[in-house]
């Protein structure tokens, strides 16, 4: 019997052991970090909006039950890059997070109306001159920022994404003021104008389909991250 290949052999199981034993406790070291540790994402204002757009159906909604889930983000990088891969996921990511802080919304909110308008192309032009994610026309984007004192940039700028959600996300803040946070008005508005949005009866207003739609894509795409959650 060859002992000298037995003691190698036995050596080289030995380290094996030990560095598997090494490699799993790293990894409950991870898990632990990240379950424990890291703070949960900070999603009041995405609560607080979510509630005001859902009403009495937000407790039993999908958006629910993402309170507290410090991946939110990453759910919505990978949402984004599964419907445009050539966007800067990443960056429009921190944008929309951003831009739910500052102005108090709901990130999918954003998302939902950029669904709703342009499909998520950053290039996209509309019949009367609407340009990028959220169909901003150029005199709404140059009147907006001036009137909030926001950079203009030009109506090319408007095809970068991250600039067209916050001049978008600063539109709907100056609706959603001067409609008292009523989501079947402020929705409308953004689509047709406040002008022709008080000419439709009360009724209408809820039963528009712009609302309507804006509103599927709302919960359709909770429903995304809620598939992209379950295979992370």
């Amino acid at each position: 019997m060859n002992w000298s290949k037995m003691r190698n052999t036995k050596k080289q199981m030995l380290v094996f052991a030990v560095l598997s034993v090494l490699f799993l406790f790293n990894q409950s070291c991870q898990t632990f970090i990240k379950k424990e540790i890291l703070p949960a994402f900070n999603d009041s204002e995405r609560v607080q909006h979510a509630q005001e757009l859902l009403k009495t159906s937000y407790e039993g909604s999908v958006a629910k039950q993402f309170e507290g889930d410090s991946d939110f983000e990453s759910y919505i990088q990978r949402y984004i890059t599964s419907e445009n891969p050539s966007l800067d996921a990443a960056e429009l990511t921190k944008t929309v997070i951003e831009l739910g802080k500052s102005h108090s919304y709901d990130p999918v909110f954003l998302l939902a109306v950029m669904k709703t308008e342009s499909r998520f192309n950053p290039n996209a032009i509309g019949t009367h001159g609407e340009i990028g994610l959220m169909q901003i026309k150029p005199v709404t984007a140059a009147w907006i920022t001036g009137k909030k004192k926001f950079k203009w940039k030009g109506a090319e700028a408007l095809k970068n994404p991250s600039y067209n959600a916050q001049v978008g996300a600063l539109y709907f803040d100056y609706l959603k003021k001067a409609l008292n946070a009523e989501s079947a008005h402020y929705i409308n508005a953004y689509n047709m104008g406040m002008g022709n949005l008080h000419r439709l009866p009360a009724a209408s207003k809820i039963a528009h389909p712009y609302y309507e739609r804006v509103f599927v894509n709302y919960l359709s795409i909770y429903e995304e991250l809620q598939k992209i959650r379950e295979t992370i």
